[in-house]
């Protein structure tokens, strides 16, 4: 039975704030490389990932092969194909019985978890928090800027300098808050996702299904097949709150302390729309 990670319902506290790249402010500058610090935290590699790398590996090697070859395209080159062994038909066997199916819709179920609505409520204060406060620095070094220019002379090394160290511990004070406002939603969602996860196992059970999809993976199917809102009834029962670390504490902190096991890494899939 397959199930499918939520991660992908991360909030990014920073969409409001994108403004166009030639403003020079504190945020284009630290927006730059934030977009994929978590996936390279969690080390989010797979199948794909593989084949990317293996396609960079390979770049170099084939631009030699190309300028050994004058640049020129090379023809594709014609190979051996040695025999393999022939596979014969097998004797009829047993049928499988019938699949008993249902259906689940995780887009749906996390519409309507009351968890879930809390924590929106809850990350969305803080990303209010973080926005107001990106704001009120960036307008800060705009104006101490603009008071330096209005001074007629050019900026002093020292007055470079300071600027410059602000505006990089801005980048680290923001981005460190960015990073715990991200890892606060996975750690958080993770909880919901495996509380789902024992859900549907326990009513695929007790109803005897032997095949449950996402509903992003079936084309059409009958309405009695889906088990969602039964899903939703037990999750609000047993999950109407979970665990989110405070504003101040940081998740990775928490981790290292052994309070909690530590969450492994689980791909996302965007099953379920």
């Amino acid at each position: 039975m397959r199930f499918f990670c939520l991660c992908g319902y991360v909030l990014s506290p920073y969409d409001p704030l994108r403004r166009n790249h030639d403003s020079g402010t504190i945020m284009d500058r630290m927006m730059t490389g934030m977009r994929s610090s978590i996936m390279a935290r969690t080390g989010k590699v797979g199948l794909r990932g593989a084949l990317c790398g293996l396609a960079l590996a390979l770049t170099p090697a084939l631009a030699m092969a190309q300028d050994a070859g004058g640049g020129q395209p090379q023809p594709n080159p014609i190979l051996p194909m040695p025999p393999v062994p022939e596979f014969k038909p097998l004797p009829a066997g047993a049928h499988p019985a019938a699949p008993v199916i249902g259906i689940f819709n995780t887009q749906q179920i996390m519409a309507q978890s009351t968890a879930v609505q809390k924590l929106q409520a809850e990350l969305g204060t803080r990303r209010e928090a973080l926005v107001k406060d990106v704001r009120a620095e960036d307008a800060q070094l705009q104006a101490l800027r603009q008071s330096i220019i209005k001074a007629g002379k050019a900026p002093t090394p020292e007055q470079q300098q300071e600027l410059q160290k602000r505006v990089m511990a801005d980048r680290t004070k923001f981005g460190n808050r960015n990073r715990i406002l991200e890892e606060d939603a996975q750690v958080a969602l993770n909880q919901v996702q495996r509380e789902m996860q024992q859900i549907v196992s326990a009513i695929a059970a007790s109803r005897g299904m032997t095949l449950v999809l996402q509903a992003g993976t079936a084309a059409l199917h009958d309405n009695s097949l889906d088990i969602s809102e039964q899903v939703v009834t037990y999750l609000n029962q047993v999950l109407p709150t979970v665990y989110l670390p405070g504003p101040t504490e940081d998740p990775e902190d928490i981790a290292k302390s052994g309070k909690y096991p530590v969450m492994p890494f689980q791909p996302t899939d965007n099953g379920g729309e």
